[in-house]
């Protein structure tokens, strides 16, 4: 079956890449909602046209739509998963009209082609390739949302992540593959907090005393979190954005900040929020009193477990006696749907896309080679999968 396979990924090349270029230059973050349908609905297309069966949920009212689908629902075998999102971090229309290209080195470029448009295409043909070759043994499942770079409405779209991957053999998240060919076996997960402090305004010459001073107080608890890092345990905290002031002879009666943290264990979130909780109820500056906006959108982390070390060795011996090199692995600092598909308690692996770098900047590329590479090698996986158990 996998001669099957890889002659039709080879036969199909052309057509591939046309899907990736269409994709890519389907561009869109986000919050352009418009432009955010318009890619559901051709994935809704291309998908069905594979044989899946799909429907596109909209979680919020102000929400990109959640592409689900499944193909061989009533085959034997427990489901696979393979899922993703197609927003990027770029705006419409930010790289000039249909910005993919390919240059004469071989890398694909243009905004998301790698992070993470790439996946879609591999996860759309290892769904034509296996079902070319007669592959019968399972359903395979399909998970697509519109806002995981940062979207806010994300939150909404988690529990048709979760239930996708609900009693499936294992799930696979065609993100972005780092460029070592590794894949993902867990994440980090965090939050995003902030607070605001407010003063007493007093002319800093004339009333300096009368003065209480907000920044000064929000400085204090700025330093405070930062010391909440502790890289060896895999925290680290991040004062991002600060608003305060408004002339230089004043004494400012308002700041705000917001921040962020990222954790490698589900328990130290618990812990560092307790932590910040106290923080936030503690005053350095007498007469200042500040407002806390605890997190209360948490994304947990997709932890490195046994399973998902189970599942990374099969592969890789999958990817060796099939000619795909040595796969190593990794535990990446950035969220991902991943977090979603282990919390419903399938085995997990991320950045099962194309490789490339420089995810989120101008420079993103893919390798286009890896496009086929990878897409045979997950039909090799798929195959092989009644041979792993955990």
């Amino acid at each position: 079956m996998q001669n099957i396979i890889e002659s039709y990924v080879d036969a199909h090349r052309e057509e591939i890449l046309e899907q990736w270029k269409t994709l890519v230059n389907l561009e869109g973050k986000a919050d352009e909602l418009e432009a955010m349908d318009t890619v559901a609905e051709h994935l809704r297309r291309i998908f069905t046209e594979a044989g899946v069966s799909c429907t596109l949920h909209r979680p919020n009212p102000q929400a990109p739509q959640v592409l689900t689908g499944v193909i061989g629902a009533d085959r034997p075998g427990k489901p696979i998963l393979l899922g993703g999102h197609y927003d990027t971090v770029f705006r419409k229309g930010q790289f000039g009209q249909a910005p993919f290209r390919i240059d004469e080195a071989g890398k694909a470029h243009g905004p998301g082609c790698l992070d993470m448009k790439g996946g879609i295409i591999i996860a759309l043909y290892t769904i034509k390739a296996l079902e070319a070759a007669g592959f019968r043994e399972r359903p395979i499942r399909i998970v697509f949302c519109g806002d995981e770079e940062g979207g806010k409405y994300h939150f909404d779209a988690a529990p048709l992540i979760r239930d996708a991957a609900q009693g499936c053999i294992c799930a696979l998240n065609m993100e972005t593959g780092p460029i070592n060919n590794s894949v993902c076996v867990g994440r980090k997960g965090g939050f995003i907090g902030s607070f605001s402090v407010t003063g007493v305004s007093a002319h800093s010459g004339n009333n300096f005393e009368a003065g209480r001073n907000a920044i000064v107080e929000a400085a204090h608890k700025m330093l405070a979190i930062n010391a909440m890092t502790d890289m060896e345990t895999g925290n680290h905290m991040n004062v991002a954005v600060v608003q305060g002031g408004k002339m230089w002879n004043s004494v400012p009666d308002h700041c705000e900040v917001t921040f962020s943290g990222r954790f490698a264990k589900n328990s130290e979130i618990t812990r560092v929020l307790e932590e910040l909780d106290m923080l936030m109820a503690k005053t350095f500056v007498e007469g200042t009193t500040t407002t806390y906006q605890r997190p209360t959108q948490v994304l947990h982390v997709y932890e490195q477990t046994e399973s998902n070390m189970a599942l990374w060795q099969f592969c890789n011996e999958v990817s060796k006696a099939n000619g795909f090199g040595e796969m190593s692995h990794v535990f990446l600092g950035g969220g991902s749907d991943a977090v979603q598909m282990a919390s419903a308690g399938s085995p997990t692996l991320c950045s099962c896309g194309v490789l490339g770098e420089w995810n989120h900047t101008d420079r993103e590329y893919a390798v286009v080679d890896t496009m086929f590479s990878r897409t045979k090698l997950w039909c090799a996986v798929i195959q092989k999968l009644d041979e792993w158990s955990f």
